[in-house]
């Protein structure tokens, strides 16, 4: 039994000392041990002045109307066009449609709303990263003609975006794209066909509707996680239409009527189906202390479902929802959670999955090569620094190391150690730097591009 017991310290000393003299890939960038992403859709965002002022706390350190902003990488989404209005309302005695969210285009006209020029710029620094369809339309309002339009100024105006966000109800924005019968947006026959001209803006993510309750994707097991995912099943019995994965991992492969593939990834929208509507009042009870702890312990990756715009007016944020960020933020500073985008973080999950690497040991240095980054939707590549954003390598703490993509020499970051007591390298995060004088931006100036 001594014997027994001191072959057990042995083996573990062994493998203990081989784990810290061994090269690996380290599952969050360092120092976080969970990830999270706030999805805001704009659908019911009143006025740019109601979505400036969410977002210039949500992301930038200025003084605003909730106090000191929170230098987060929160994203939001953007439409080009809105053909929906609430019914009539008065405003200083006259009759003035209420839109149902704010738009590039004013209606589904060529001529760019006057806030158009503020929102372009915070599309090309990465503030507005999804593409939530091309609009709110009433039944066919949406056409091909419409989608080539947007095209034209995504591409004359750098407003690319990666992810693709569904939209609407299923009797009138045709436009959705996927394998439900009213989703026609990627059906080659119909004539609301458009993803030809959509997926080569650059799109390689998109949401077609799946939810889950799941607290942390890809993350340890959880024994709750795990009966969420049989409730998940039972609820989506009934949706026979849209059929989805439920292993709880953040993205699957997707393949499109006309045969594009995509990388579709899911949101999280309450613990177990209570509170289902993803507005702002729910915001604490979907996302509230009890569910980013949970996301921390799991060690997960999650992407939250919300609609910031959809609240019950002036000033926008309640006092329970300003908490439920403040205490995220301080997760964040203590380094638990990393907040960033939807597309940054999506971005770095799949190249993370898909990276190719191999390393070895010459004298006092080793070397870590990567070969390539390869999929089904980005197909095979050398990834340059930018696309080797956040990657960390746990490595020997007495080796020198150097990194190469390709032939290419990667600057790298040494940290130090981790909860887990091994040192690590990293290729540097690029944080978003949310922009100054956005208020002022003239829809004449193009200096911003």
């Amino acid at each position: 039994m001594i014997l027994f017991g001191l072959l057990v310290i042995i083996v573990f000393l062994f493998s203990s000392c081989a784990e810290e003299n061994s090269v690996s890939l380290r599952m969050f960038p360092y120092p976080y041990i969970s990830a999270l992403a706030i999805c805001s859709d704009i659908d019911q965002t009143g006025s740019f002045d109601e979505f400036f002022a969410i977002q210039q706390f949500l992301n930038s350190d200025d003084e605003t109307i909730y106090g000191q902003g929170l230098g987060l990488e929160i994203g939001n989404s953007y439409w080009f066009y809105n053909d929906g209005y609430d019914a009539m309302i008065t405003l200083e005695d006259s009759l003035l449609p209420k839109d149902k969210g704010i738009s590039l285009f004013f209606g589904t006209s060529d001529s760019l709303n006057d806030y158009a020029p503020k929102l372009m710029k915070l599309i090309r620094v990465g503030y507005i990263d999804c593409f939530h369809s091309y609009g709110h339309f009433g039944r066919e309002g949406f056409n091909r003609q419409l989608a080539g339009q947007a095209v034209a100024i995504m591409q004359n105006e750098s407003l690319a975006v990666d992810v693709y966000i569904n939209h609407g109800p299923s009797g009138s924005n045709f436009q959705n794209i996927g394998d439900a019968s009213w989703c026609y947006g990627d059906n080659i026959e119909s004539p609301y066909y458009h993803t030809d001209l959509t997926i080569p803006t650059g799109i390689k993510f998109f949401w077609r509707g799946q939810l889950t309750h799941c607290i942390g994707q890809d993350g340890n097991f959880s024994l709750l996680n795990n009966l969420k995912q049989i409730y998940e099943y039972f609820q989506d019995i009934g949706y026979t239409e849209l059929d989805f994965e439920h292993d709880n991992e953040l993205v699957h492969l997707f393949q499109l009527d006309d045969s594009t593939k995509l990388f579709e990834f899911s949101r999280f929208i309450n613990p177990w189906g209570k509170y289902s509507d993803a507005i702002e009042n729910n915001f604490t009870r979907q996302l509230g202390q009890s569910q980013i702890d949970q996301l921390i312990s799991n060690n997960g990756f999650m992407i939250f479902y919300t609609h910031f715009g959809r609240n019950s007016g002036y000033p926008y944020l309640t006092e329970p929802t300003i908490k439920a960020l403040q205490y995220i933020k301080e997760k964040n500073s203590n380094n638990k959670l990393m907040v960033t985008t939807t597309s940054k973080l999506l971005n770095y999950y799949v190249h993370h999955k898909y990276l190719f690497w191999r390393s070895w040991d010459s004298s006092d240095t080793t070397f870590i090569q990567i070969d390539s980054i390869s999929n089904e939707v980005e197909g095979s590549f050398i990834p340059t620094a930018e696309q080797l954003e956040g990657i960390t390598f746990y490595v020997p703490e007495s080796q020198k190391i150097l990194l190469y993509a390709g032939e290419t020499l990667i600057p790298l970051i040494h940290n130090k150690k981790d909860e887990t007591g091994r040192t690590s390298v990293s290729v540097a995060w690029q944080a978003l730097s949310f922009p100054s004088g956005i208020l002022e931006t003239d829809i004449n100036n193009n200096t911003d591009n």
